[in-house]
């Protein structure tokens, strides 16, 4: 059965220029005019299987291959995409092969939304294609506070989760953290050597990096610098973070940022090809199949994904089977019965760092998936191999309740103490019934 998708756009200097036909290299600058909202349910992505991505027939021999550089399409999937253009009248604008899960993409551009039903229905009969979809967009998830006593607001969460507690036992030492959102303050006094890699797969649509609100409020959360005598603390501080810019800022200097399927789906293959540990989405959109192709090729890796989650059932990719779910809690908000099964984290009014060497409060399910995803970082550096299946159950068993019955989400050194229960540790941390008595 064809799966229907959603798509979305990417970084003109990745890929190979696509050939003529319908087609031209010109034809990207259209696809990134057409990147807002308004214009998006004009494009269509198509994917199909290559057994021939990355590499090349090797003159020697017409039945061997060599291996072919990131990110260039071989002729046949260049061939079938002109065909496809011819067959079904539309527009080229650029292609590129998904190399971790061996498809080739291609976006398309219909004469006007209202033939994309059609040519999705139509397309998706085509024995020659594997996956056909049209734009999916989605938002990061955090809104901006401001209050005038930050270090009583950054002691209150830091005590929540018992991150100095925690911190006795690990800090994310040798743990690689991928973050997919938008760009990161590289020279942030709190950021500043925390960054082994970045890349932005939003340059042609969005060339800041540095300047970028979101990111660097999530990359803040989860490793900012200890002990420098500057600023905060970040849940895994000792842990390295991979920045790759797949989401936009909504407007000039808004916090609020979008993504699409092309760029997020981008950002995700680099990801499984760097071999990070962790990986931090701080971003809901709707579900899409190629993204659910990638995370799942990565959840099979070993990678553990973090997403965040407003709480609506449809949204992605916290709905993804195995993919940890993360919700906000207030500080204060009551429980009813018995503790949730989602996984939560503090999100209220969180002090973290911002573009410029600043610092603001931010809340919202992006700051909570950020922390649970420092959490993670931890309890990997204690057991490297940690299944998806064991962080799930220990971040489960780390969520506590104080005395007066108000939940405090995961305990990142309850977590800590979980895990310590069937793996060798060193130090000493409070026990689960200890650390309860504290709240």
């Amino acid at each position: 059965m064809k799966t229907y998708l959603l798509l979305a756009l990417l970084s003109l200097t990745v890929f190979s220029a696509p050939s003529e036909s319908k087609s031209s290299s010109d034809n990207k600058s259209e696809l990134y005019s057409l990147l807002d909202e308004k214009n998006a349910d004009r494009l269509l992505l198509v994917a199909f299987t290559d057994n021939t991505i990355g590499s090349i027939k090797s003159s020697a021999s017409p039945t061997s291959y060599r291996q072919r550089g990131d990110y260039q399409s071989s002729t046949w999937s260049e061939r079938l995409t002109n065909q496809l253009a011819d067959d079904y009248d539309l527009k080229k604008l650029t292609e590129w092969p998904m190399t971790e899960v061996g498809v080739h993409c291609v976006v398309y551009q219909v004469a006007d939304k209202a033939s994309i039903p059609s040519a999705i229905e139509r397309l998706s009969k085509d024995d020659r294609v594997d996956i056909v979809q049209s734009m999916n967009v989605f938002r990061t998830k955090a809104q901006s506070q401001s209050y005038n006593d930050p270090y009583f607001k950054l002691q209150t969460n830091m005590q929540q989760m018992q991150i100095d507690l925690a911190h006795g036992r690990a800090t994310g030492r040798n743990i690689t953290i991928g973050m997919i959102d938008t760009g990161v303050d590289l020279d942030h006094p709190d950021l500043a050597g925390q960054i082994s890699k970045n890349q932005n797969f939003a340059k042609d649509i969005s060339a800041s990096f540095s300047t970028d609100i979101h990111g660097t409020a999530v990359a803040g959360i989860m490793v900012a610098r200890r002990d420098n005598a500057t600023g905060i603390i970040g849940v895994a501080p000792n842990a390295k973070l991979i920045a790759l810019k797949a989401c936009w800022p909504d407007k000039t200097d808004a916090i609020a940022a979008v993504c699409n399927s092309f760029t997020l789906a981008l950002a995700v293959n680099t990801a499984i090809k760097a071999g990070v540990d962790v990986l931090n989405m701080s971003l809901t959109g709707p579900q899409d199949p190629l993204l659910t192709l990638l995370l799942n090729k990565a959840m099979a890796k070993g990678i553990i994904v973090v997403a965040a989650d407003t709480g609506s059932a449809k949204d992605f990719p916290a709905s993804l089977k195995d993919v940890i779910s993360v919700q906000s809690i207030k500080q204060h908000a009551q429980v009813v019965g018995s503790l949730v099964e989602n996984i939560t984290a503090p999100g209220d009014k969180i002090l973290t760092t911002l573009p410029h060497g600043t610092y603001d409060f931010i809340s919202g399910s992006s700051i909570a998936a950020a922390e649970v995803s420092g959490v993670v970082a931890l309890l990997l550096e204690i057991k490297p191999d940690l299944s998806l299946a064991e962080a799930h159950t220990i971040l489960q068993k780390s969520k506590l309740i104080s005395k007066d019955g108000i939940i405090a989400g995961v305990n990142a050194n309850a977590a800590l103490n979980t895990l310590c229960e069937t793996t060798a540790c060193s130090d000493q941390v409070l026990s689960f019934a200890q650390i309860s008595s504290t709240l």
